[in-house]
């Protein structure tokens, strides 16, 4: 029996609630194909049994943001196993496999944009066709180079130069397809991002925590990199105005803030603070001795340096901006973001 899973634009994503029950049913090897890849949240919470991805590594892929290096370390660190097909002929399938018991076969590569804002279009298969795509997926693996953290790094060196235009160009075009929509009041469906600044009525930063210094192996910010993976915004120490964090509701807005830069990533809350205490299970981190503050969040976009908004934070870890001498900087972020400027 077959199971069509259909987008129409609605915040209800099909996708991602059909392949998280698939993926958390399954008790065999998870084989992934996707020629992009981004979405890094997924598969946090995956049972502990072999997960396959097979992707293209190409590097204007990455430079245009299609692909993103540090979603592919992150999931090498999580234990995935990547290979990278070549480049001729080019890898464009989207393809879900969970053991030989079912597969989805759809439009959606494993990306953010896919999971949480494009309409997509899949077709859920029976075991029978499962068991082909196995077989499929498995010639293909074979022929395929394993994906490694060094290898991840060069690319992102060699590319640095590249995804600075292609931020630019990218800005440029949202806001020719921003205004495009302002002059149609008729237009019913939005992604994600715009959804919120239209939507959300309290704003709130959080620090990054790049003050602890600690690198991946892609030269990012581990506690950085593990809040965006795990969808989380998060506080350790004794800071200033947790009544700030207390305020949090669902689907308010989070910037990420990281220090020396100024606005990475733009969020929604999907709930309220919670607390952890410095010896419970569950935490992001453990190398503060202290309560876990944190919102869960749905990280909408994310960037590195070369893409962020420039801010200077006021003297906080978690702060409310919501107030109308933020007003600027708020409409600020929406427009850099957005590609208004």
């Amino acid at each position: 029996m077959t199971n069509l899973i259909l987008e129409d634009g609605s915040p209800n994503r099909r996708h991602r609630q059909r392949l998280s029950k698939l993926l958390n049913e399954c008790t065999d090897t998870i084989r992934i194909a996707s020629a992009y890849v981004t979405e890094r949240q997924f598969l946090t919470t995956y049972p502990k049994h072999e997960v396959r991805l097979l992707t293209s590594l190409r590097p204007m892929d990455v430079a245009s943001g299609a692909t993103s290096i540090e979603a592919l370390n992150a999931l090498l660190q999580l234990g995935v196993k990547c290979r990278a097909l070549p480049s001729r002929p080019r890898l464009h399938s989207k393809v879900y496999i969970f053991g030989t018991s079912s597969a989805v076969v759809t439009s959606a590569n494993f990306t953010g944009n896919a999971f949480d804002s494009n309409i997509e279009a899949g077709l859920e298969t029976s075991a029978n066709e499962a068991r082909q795509l196995a077989a499929w997926f498995d010639r293909l693996w074979e022929i395929a180079s394993p994906i490694t953290v060094d290898q991840l790094l060069e690319l992102h060196n060699e590319t640095s130069a590249l995804r600075r235009d292609f931020m630019k160009l990218k800005q440029k075009l949202r806001a020719k397809a921003r205004s495009s929509q302002k002059n149609n009041t008729k237009t019913a469906l939005s992604d994600s991002l715009v959804n919120l600044f239209d939507s959300a009525t309290r704003f709130f930063v959080c620090n990054t925590h790049r003050r602890n210094g600690v690198l991946t192996s892609t030269g990012g910010y581990h506690l950085e990199e593990e809040m965006h993976n795990q969808g989380f915004a998060v506080a350790w120490e004794d800071f200033k105005y947790p009544s700030h964090m207390k305020r949090v509701e669902l689907g308010d807005a989070i910037f990420m803030f990281a220090k020396g830069v100024g606005i990475i990533g733009v969020g929604v809350a999907k709930a309220v603070c919670e607390t952890l205490s410095s010896s419970q299970a569950g935490r992001l981190s453990y190398d503060y001795d202290s309560i876990e503050w944190r919102v869960p969040t749905r990280w909408l976009a994310w960037t590195d340096a070369d893409g962020a908004f420039p801010w200077r934070s006021p003297n906080c870890t978690f702060c409310d901006v919501t107030q109308s001498k933020y007003d600027e900087f708020r409409a600020g972020v929406m427009a850099h973001f957005l590609g208004d400027e």
